[in-house]
């Protein structure tokens, strides 16, 4: 009986639960479906990110169903050949593609960045999702190529022409493969290279000595550097300007140098062999190779260098601009891929964390990584530093027939290369400021104060300058801008911007500097002394430049950085350009140039000789071809 009950009751429940289900069910049937309403509104969506030298800006134009029709990028501000030129190519891929999972354009990482977050920006603005667009896959149908030479050359810029150059010209067969889509590097930006007993030299009568050069630099290095790699480097320098004329580039020997440091010393300045044209020099360059039979392969980016059972290298292999794997068979491995200038990190690191701005190639040390795990050592890498910049100052990017890369265009740029008033962030004078008539000197300087130093003024100096100061404005470096103006006015944008601070006392400027007042203050009575009596006492500047009390009026204090200009050393290396450990073992196979060679340098020092860094890539990429190519083709 009472197994019935509690089946009745069961039953009872289990209708009720169906009734319930079938009024729900019925009410959801009468209820219209709502249409989905887009979150997406169509229109053109703007977002700006910071480059590598500038704004870039992007414009993209959304459907209302999420479809990117158009992307349009501004990035004046970067380097023409590099990120001016990934910009729009990147732009287009993500275009293409309908995807940000597409991948940044080699040689240009922070300007591909730039852009990519610039898109990502522009894209939230409409609505869309931009989480898809970050996980969307790309199928890449590149295709795998398997190719076999004597000498493969990585890096098209000054060393690796060379390289190839040389090593094509002893018969063997060459690759040169360049992850940009044009040639040049670094050896574009430049202005000449170093040359020691050269025709040029003996056409006006001066006898330098390969003997005096060598021992010059190598004194200056404190002999850390590599004695048999220097003079291979200075006995090689004439013989290459005239073997560089005869492929193309062409030369003249200044008469009077930009770095007035130097005039007193002709070894300083008269071993500076100027460029005619570079762009054209390299065009008769490549022209030259092509008849050769060397290949040129751009937009292709080293991946891996490969090696044998016994260590030996026996080629790379490299990512094609559509995907595939380019694998490259060769007797000889010639890596000349630019030093790491663009690894903000590792430079942070070597420069203990100082304020530094860049211009130049954005090269971020794969091809030194790749010789470390082919068993080079990493032997004296480091940023080059080369004159300074106001601070955030937009500066041109690449060299022209009227401005070295660096070049800002304001007048400004008249106080910073003048040997006015200099202090620390602490408020303290720290150098005598005629160095800034030295490039590498006023660069050292710079960085010796942390990379960042002032230069203090007060009103009647900067109304002096706007008047036309008698101050020798240095022309180190890229130079100023000589155009009069301002100053005052300038001043107060500056300081409007940030990158100056201004007070009506010093302990006033100092607060707004974040100097220590009472430093500030005794550095300029000092300072306010010598002027007066026209003795240096401190640092023993020049009467002449012993010129601007700072005393009167408002009182500006300007920021300014240290620079540099990529990097120089790299891996241990012989006098023939061949890769060794540190028992002098040669990885056999491998070779290397450039701003991936050590040894030429001491350090953070660069000698105050003019073209010396390009003139060791010329001089170091001909010899590591030369030897590349009798190794090859002994095998």
């Amino acid at each position: 009986m009472n197994h019935m009950k509690q089946g009745k009751k069961t039953l009872c429940l289990l209708l009720v639960l169906v009734l319930i289900t079938t009024m729900l069910s019925g009410c959801s049937e009468q209820e219209p479906a709502k249409e989905a309403v887009s979150a997406i509104k169509a229109g053109t969506y703007s977002s700006t990110e910071k480059g590598f030298g500038g704004d870039v800006t992007a414009n993209v134009t959304v459907t209302e169903d999420g479809t990117v029709t158009a992307i349009e990028i501004s990035a004046e501000g970067e380097t023409p050949s590099i990120g001016q030129a990934a910009a729009p190519k990147l732009a287009q891929t993500i275009l293409d593609y309908q995807s940000l999972k597409v991948d940044s354009i080699s040689g240009a990482t922070v300007t591909s960045t730039a852009v990519l977050t610039a898109v990502e920006k522009a894209l939230a603005q409409s609505g869309a999702d931009v989480n898809s667009w970050k996980e969307k896959e790309i199928a890449r149908e590149g295709q795998n190529e398997d190719v076999s030479v004597d000498v493969v050359v990585v890096g098209a810029g000054g060393s690796g022409t060379a390289a190839a150059l040389s090593a094509a010209e002893k018969g063997a067969s060459v690759l040169i493969i360049e992850k940009l889509d044009n040639v040049g590097g670094n050896s574009r930006l430049a202005s000449g290279i170093f040359a020691i007993d050269s025709s040029l030299q003996k056409e006006e009568g001066l006898n330098f000595s390969v003997d005096e050069a060598v021992n010059r630099l190598l004194e200056f290095n404190n002999y850390l550097s590599n004695g048999p790699l220097t003079r291979a480097i200075v006995e090689k320098s004439a013989d290459t300007v005239q073997w560089m004329e005869n492929y193309g580039m062409s030369f003249y020997l200044q008469q009077e140098t930009t770095q007035f440091a130097h005039e007193d010393d002709l070894y300083k300045y008269k071993v500076y062999h100027k460029f005619e044209d570079t762009t054209a020099g390299f065009e008769n360059m490549y022209t030259n190779l092509e008849k050769m039979g060397a290949q040129l392969r751009l937009n292709t980016s080293l991946n891996s260098i490969l090696t044998d059972a016994e260590g030996n290298v026996t080629g790379i292999t490299a990512i094609k601009e559509d995907g595939g794997i380019l694998t490259v068979n060769a007797m000889s491995t010639v890596i000349t891929t630019g030093g790491f200038g663009a690894d903000l990190e590792k430079v942070g690191q070597l420069m203990n964390g100082a304020y530094l701005n860049s211009i130049g190639m954005p090269n971020n040390g794969e091809g030194l990584q790749l010789m470390k795990e082919a068993g080079a050592i990493d032997w004296d890498g480091t940023p080059l530093l080369h004159a300074c910049q106001l601070a955030e100052s937009q500066v041109t990017k690449s060299s022209s027939d009227e401005h070295l890369a660096g070049f800002s265009s304001s007048s400004l740029t008249q106080m910073l290369m003048s040997p006015l008033l200099w202090v620390d962030a602490s408020g303290s004078r720290f150098v005598n400021e005629d160095v800034v008539y030295d490039t590498a000197f006023w660069a050292n300087a710079a960085y010796a104060a942390g990379g960042r130093y002032y230069f203090i003024v007060d009103k009647a100096t900067l109304e002096d300058y706007t008047n036309g100061t008698s101050m020798r404005i240095s022309k180190s470096g890229p130079g100023a801008n000589m155009e009069s103006d301002d100053f005052l006015k300038l001043a107060e944008e500056a300081v409007a911007a940030g990158t100056a601070f201004k007070g009506s006392t010093l302990e006033e400027l100092a607060e707004a500097a974040g100097m220590n007042a009472d430093e500030l203050e005794d550095s300029v009575a000092r300072y306010n002394t010598m002027v007066q009596n026209k003795v240096d006492t401190d640092y023993n500047k020049s009467e002449a430049s012993l010129k601007y009390t700072v005393e009167s009026g408002e009182f500006y204090a300007f920021d300014c950085r240290a620079v540099f200009l990529g990097t120089i050393g790299g891996v241990k290396v012989n006098e023939k350009l061949e890769v060794i450990d540190i028992d002098y073992n040669k990885v056999n196979g491998l070779y290397t140039a450039g701003t991936n060679a050590g040894g030429y340098y001491e350090g953070k020092g660069y000698p105050p000789y003019e073209g010396l860094a390009c003139g060791f890539a010329w001089n170091s990429g001909r010899i590591a071809g030369e030897n590349a190519a009798v190794y090859a083709l002994s095998k």
